[in-house]
């Protein structure tokens, strides 16, 4: 009977309940249960990507939370509970800190502890923008087709202030005169890897960095 007075009351959907999570590195989500008409159910579900603040029926809404899942279950009277996931951030602007972890590695480490740096962060760039900032660089003076070309750890991320290299980078070459020797390129603390994946409007970024130097011999 409940079910019924229920279902003779909705129109589109009716909210019943939120609730929030929030992820360490800072990603909020929300899910909301809605009873709908069994009948409306292939209008009323939301696509993806469908921003909170254009379908919730909260009276607080986000503009920067957006569908990732929806499951529905159908119930007695022709009604169905539907369960949408949204996520993103509450806030209106900027991003959450990242989460820095400095991990113990065997065979890192050239000036400074052998250990490999991991930034787990929230970004707002698109996937084409995150692989655009990933392009190898020229960091010093050195000749660049002896050493391979590296990418730079930037000095903050989210405006979280990441650990400074052992030293400064430097470019050295054999003293003029001499006939052979070294060339040594320092870079200090520079990409091992990078990867992301999209999560409703913002990418989840984890990136692992660690000490690079490298050497030529010549004669």
């Amino acid at each position: 009977m409940a079910s019924l007075v229920i279902g003779s009351a909705i129109s589109t959907k009716v909210l019943q309940r939120q609730n929030f999570s929030k992820e360490p590195n800072g990603l909020e989500t929300i899910i909301e249960a809605y009873a709908i008409q069994t009948a409306n159910r292939d209008t009323v579900v939301p696509e993806k990507d469908t921003l909170h603040s254009a379908f919730s029926s909260s009276a607080k809404k986000y503009t920067r939370m957006a569908v990732e899942s929806v499951t529905t279950e159908e119930q007695d009277g022709g009604i169905t509970q539907m369960l949408v996931t949204f996520v993103g951030l509450t806030t209106s602007t900027g991003l959450p800190p990242p989460i820095i972890r400095l991990i113990p590695t065997a065979g890192e480490g050239v000036y400074g502890p052998p250990l490999v740096i991991e930034a787990e962060y929230v970004t707002d760039v698109s996937e084409t923008e995150f692989m655009a900032g990933q392009l190898a660089q020229n960091n010093g003076a050195r000749i660049a087709t002896l050493f391979t070309q590296t990418i730079k750890m930037p000095a903050f991320i989210n405006g979280t202030a990441m650990p400074r290299d052992p030293r400064s980078a430097f470019y050295s070459t054999p003293p003029s005169g001499i006939g052979g020797g070294l060339i040594v390129n320092y870079d200090g603390y520079c990409v091992l890897s990078m990867s992301c994946e999209r999560r409703g409007l913002f990418l989840v970024a984890r990136n692992t960095y660690h000490e690079v130097q490298q050497i030529a011999s010549i004669s």
